[in-house]
């Protein structure tokens, strides 16, 4: 083979069978596997972590906001609440405790323009004077009794107030919204609250009621009384400790068909 001439096939073949074969190298005992178990630790670092797919979604459940009596109030309409002090002793509400002692869990219809309807009702439209729909005609719903004390819901420009009044120096009023119109056999809860501490504690509510609803007996801190229903209009007030804020246990129902039912008291606020 001449100088800068490549060897063919066969001339290569022979050189390789020539030349000695490298011998192997040994390793220290236990080398291998070291060898092994870094080649391996290689593989899985370079190897991608799979990830799991991701569970089946389940059903999702919307949060529900229970709104309690007094944020009722609060997110309402803005009503307007005032109370005149009685100067007759008994703790600190608009209502002595010997007027609220009088009360009866079953009320007396009430006639505005004699008495205690009269003094009632001149009472709220005092308070009512420098208000919009002044000089207005003058309509009066739900007047009734109960012991001392008189309420009715007094109606003038398309204005009403609520009101309960013992005598001429002392009573509470609370701008309200008009009726609502609702189902013939419903009853809506709408506006409520309490005044006064310890014995001259007093709870109040109102709302709308349907057409066919004949009569309503409530139960709430710890007494069960019957309601003025008039004029699509129900109102009641009761004794009972401050934290109950007007709060209704049940409500029992009757239809001027003469069935009735009892719901919950929390039923009745709208939703």
């Amino acid at each position: 083979m001449n100088a800068g001439q490549r060897p063919d096939q066969a001339e290569r073949a022979e050189l390789l069978g020539q030349a000695p074969v490298p011998a192997e190298r040994d390793l220290p005992a236990g080398r291998h596997a070291l060898h092994r178990e870094r080649l391996m630790r290689r593989i899985d670092l370079d190897t991608p972590t799979p990830v799991p797919a991701p569970a089946p979604a389940g059903p999702r459940f919307r949060r529900r906001l229970a709104v309690t009596l007094a944020g009722a109030l609060v997110v309402g309409a803005v009503v307007t609440v005032a109370a005149t002090q009685s100067s007759r002793g008994g703790g600190n509400g608009p209502l002595s405790s010997a007027e609220l002692a009088s009360w009866t869990d079953a009320p007396t219809p009430l006639a505005a323009s004699t008495g205690p309807g009269a003094t009632a009702e001149k009472w709220c439209l005092d308070r009512m004077t420098a208000g919009p729909g002044a000089g207005s005609p003058v309509t009066i719903t739900n007047a009734d009794l109960r012991g001392k004390v008189a309420s009715m819901v007094v109606n003038r420009g398309g204005n009403a107030m609520l009101c309960y009044v013992a005598s001429q120096t002392s009573g509470l009023w609370e701008a309200i919204d008009p009726v609502k119109t609702v189902a013939p056999d419903a009853v809506t809860y709408d506006t409520g609250g309490s005044h006064g501490d310890e014995d001259t504690t007093f709870n109040y509510a109102q709302g709308s009621v349907g057409a066919d609803v004949k009569a309503i007996t409530m139960r709430g801190a710890g007494h069960t009384f019957q309601v003025t229903v008039a004029d699509g209009r129900w109102t009641a007030w009761w004794p009972g400790a401050t934290q109950r804020g007007g709060a209704i246990d049940t409500a029992t129902i009757t239809l001027s068909n003469g069935t009735t039912r009892t719901v919950s008291g929390s039923s009745l606020h709208a939703r």
